[in-house]
């Protein structure tokens, strides 16, 4: 129960800071670590946690080099990762495994919540792409007015209109304005990554991995 509620509260205030800022202090994660290094002296599950922090390792070795995760995603993973390594009635036996699919599932369901809204909108990209790249933008960005492009969004366009299906997660949106000559460019919404883990988590606890559940469901 002490490492479900660190969890909790932690990836919270990770959430309040991401949403609000979108800067987040190195602390939270470095007290989920340590929670979780210490509450193995109790349980001595120390196999079970370097297996979920490798695991973690790995994923977010990944995750930020294709420009999916940044710094502070990444070091929550793993602190999660170290804080609850395995949980009771999870089909994966490591806990990290879950969140990270039920993290897939969010951002599947918010794939098709844009591709939905740039449908019903009408919304169409007027350049000369490929179709197969047209039909990613639709699914993962949508135009917006230059100037109301701030912290929450991240062009899918470079200041000379190329498309770029992968965001600058890093970009200096006030520069880019600047630079911008368009009037409405393709965004997509940055959603706060710590948000979802979050969520992701808190379904892991109560549910387990719904996506191993919808696949069991499926092949049954």
């Amino acid at each position: 129960m002490i490492s479900e509620i660190v969890a909790v509260l932690c990836l919270g205030y990770g959430s309040y800071k991401d949403i609000r800022t979108r800067e987040i202090p190195d602390f939270p994660w470095l007290l989920m670590g340590v929670a979780g290094v210490a509450l193995r002296f109790s349980d001595h599950e120390w196999k079970a946690l370097i297996m979920s922090a490798g695991v973690a390792v790995v994923l977010g070795i990944i995750l930020a080099i294709s420009g999916l995760f940044g710094g502070a995603d990444v070091k929550a993973l793993a602190a999660l990762s170290l804080l609850i390594p395995q949980y009771p009635g999870n089909v994966f036996p490591l806990f990290i495994l879950s969140v990270f699919n039920n993290l897939a599932v969010l951002r599947i369901i918010e794939i098709l919540a844009v591709f939905t809204y740039n449908t019903i909108k009408r919304n169409r990209y007027k350049g000369d792409i490929p179709v197969y790249k047209k039909i990613l933008l639709y699914m993962t960005g949508f135009p917006l007015s230059k100037e109301r492009l701030d912290y929450r969004f991240l062009p899918l366009q470079d200041s000379h209109g190329e498309v770029h299906l992968l965001p600058d997660i890093d970009m200096d949106i006030g520069k880019f304005k600047e630079e911008c000559t368009f009037k409405e460019i393709w965004v997509t919404y940055g959603s706060p990554l710590i948000v979802y883990l979050l969520v992701a988590c808190i379904i892991a606890l109560i549910w387990g991995d719904i996506l191993l559940q919808a696949i069991i469901i499926f092949v049954n």
